[in-house]
């Protein structure tokens, strides 16, 4: 199996059962494994857990997305704001995932706009609205490891 396979199958892992959100699931993935020292799963779980549904439940950017980026950050960041390696790369994954998925957005992807509210969350996780976000958690983990092979 290939890194590509095994990182998918990990995140894919994750989501079954609602062990962690979309953000969690990709950074737990990938977090301990990157830069020089990774981050622990538990680390990368807590770090996460504000992103899912779209960074708090707003349906803003793909929780799996925002998992990504903090990856990318952890494999190429430095003190630099503006480093052009971790810009270049976030750019082509957040491009990639648009073109494949039409939007980054939540709300767009899921097709729902619950906000914050526990009752709307749980009409939309009743309406199957978040099934779809295992898929969105694959396709960030396939490009995410072709970025850092």
């Amino acid at each position: 199996m290939s890194d590509s396979s095994k990182n998918t199958c990990a995140a894919r892992e994750l989501m079954n059962g609602m062990k962690a959100s979309c953000s969690q699931a990709i950074f737990a993935t990938f977090g301990p494994y990157m830069g020089e020292k990774g981050v622990d799963v538990e680390t990368c779980m807590k770090i996460a857990s504000a992103f899912g549904g779209g960074i708090n439940l707003t349906g803003n950017v793909c929780g799996a997305l925002t998992g990504a980026l903090m990856a990318i950050g952890l494999e190429f960041g430095d003190e630099n704001p503006m480093n052009p390696k971790v810009a270049e790369i976030s750019t082509r994954l957040l491009e990639e995932f648009k073109a494949i998925n039409g939007s980054i957005l939540c709300r767009d992807l899921i097709q729902y706009d619950g906000g914050t509210d526990a009752v709307d969350m749980m009409k939309a996780f009743e309406s199957g609205a978040f099934d779809k976000c295992l898929k969105y958690v694959e396709d960030v983990s396939r490009i995410l490891t072709t970025y850092i092979e």
